[in-house]
C-alpha cells in the first residue's frame, strides 16, 4: 500500500464525516477527536508499512545476490579443484613413468613433478581472494546470508499483509465508527507489528513459515 493510497483513505472518511454532520468544515467534541486520533493512526501504520516494505524488499534482494554469489564461488572452487586433482594425477603419473628414466631423463621428470605438486599446491592456499580455502569460505559466508534472508522474507510478507488490512480496517472505522472494526484492526496491527519484529530478529521462529 502507498503512501497516497493511505492518504486517499484519510481524505475520503474525512469526506464522510464531513457529510455526515451536514457538509461543516469543523466538528467538535468526541466526534471530532475520533476523526484525529484515527488519521494519525493509520499515519503510524503506514510508517510502519513503509519500514517493512523496504525490509521485505532488501531481504528478498539479499536472498537473490546471496544465491547467485555462492553459486558462482562454488563453482569457481569446484573448477580449482579440478585443476589442482589434473595436477596432482599427472605429477603421479611421472613418478610412475620415471622409475625407468636414465639419470638425466629422471631429474628433469622430478623437477617437472616438483614443478606440478607446488601448482596443485598453490592452488589451495595461495596469496589474494582467490585460493580455494578462501572461495569456500566466501561461498558458505554467502550461503548463509542467503539463508537468513530466506528465514526473514516470509515474517515481512505476512508482516505487510496485516499492517494493511489493519489501514484497511481503521479506514472503514473512520466511516461506520464501529467499535469493532477498530478493535480488530488493532490486533492485525499488532500482529503485523510483532511478525516484523520477528522478521528482524527471528527471535521466535515459527513451524508455518
Amino acid at each position: 500500500m502507498e503512501a497516497t493510497e493511505v492518504k486517499d483513505l484519510i481524505d475520503e472518511s474525512h469526506e464522510h464525516e464531513r457529510k455526515r454532520h451536514g457538509g461543516g468544515d469543523h466538528e467538535s467534541g468526541h466526534g471530532g477527536e475520533v476523526k484525529t486520533s484515527t488519521a494519525i493512526y493509520i499515519s503510524i501504520l503506514a510508517a510502519v508499512l513503509a519500514v517493512v516494505a523496504v525490509a521485505g524488499s532488501n531481504a528478498g534482494k539479499e536472498l537473490a545476490s546471496s544465491a547467485i554469489e555462492a553459486s558462482d564461488n562454488f563453482a569457481y572452487y569446484q573448477a580449482k579443484t579440478q585443476r589442482q586433482i589434473s595436477l596432482r594425477l599427472a605429477a603421479d603419473q611421472l613418478d610412475l613413468l620415471g622409475a625407468g628414466l636414465p639419470a638425466d631423463a629422471r631429474a628433469a621428470q622430478m623437477a617437472r613433478t616438483a614443478e606440478y605438486r607446488q601448482a596443485a599446491d598453490r592452488l589451495e592456499t595461495e596469496e589474494g581472494r582467490n585460493s580455494r580455502k578462501d572461495l569456500l569460505a566466501r561461498a558458505k559466508a554467502a550461503e548463509e546470508r542467503r539463508d537468513h534472508a530466506a528465514a526473514q522474507d516470509p515474517y515481512f510478507d505476512f508482516a505487510e499483509g496485516l499492517l494493511q488490512l489493519a489501514i484497511v480496517l481503521a479506514s472503514v472505522f473512520a466511516i461506520t465508527n464501529k467499535g469493532m472494526i477498530l478493535w480488530s484492526s488493532r490486533g492485525l496491527a499488532l500482529v503485523g507489528l510483532a511478525m516484523a519484529v520477528d522478521g528482524f530478529t527471528l527471535a521466535v521462529p515459527l513451524p508455518f513459515l
